[in-house]
């Protein structure tokens, strides 16, 4: 059962952890934008290790509670994490990189996609 207080307190946790590296990793998503890579970064937030995506941000070099890795929506699609028949819809959805950190977040009980402004205006 999931424990919604818990959950907030992760979500609450990450927001912080993310305010100290967003500029790094929105300089990570225009590279992956610019280069081509894939018109839709995905990063990855998980206090273990994953094999998902290539880390960006070590939790452990940088006394923080979680890691960063950077990742692509293609990479979910093959790993089937996103589901082929739910791709369009996902595109759809997805804000725009340029103004909105995607973030793939893995919880004790829980994982799902949030999206947070790089600039707080947004």
């Amino acid at each position: 059962m999931l424990d919604t207080k818990q959950h907030a307190e992760d979500l609450q946790e990450l927001n912080q952890n993310l305010q100290i590296y967003k500029e790094s990793i929105r300089e990570i998503a225009e590279e992956i934008l610019d280069n081509q890579v894939s018109k839709y970064p995905v990063f990855v937030a998980s206090r273990e290790e994953v094999n998902l995506g290539k880390q960006i941000i070590d939790k452990e070099e940088l006394a923080l509670e979680w890691s960063i890795n950077a990742s692509t929506l293609e990479e979910f699609v093959r790993r089937k994490i996103v589901q082929e028949d739910k791709l369009e819809a996902f595109k759809k959805s997805f804000k725009d990189p340029k103004q909105f950190l995607c973030v793939f977040a893995l919880m004790k009980e829980n994982a799902g996609f949030i999206y947070l402004p790089y600039d707080d205006e947004a």
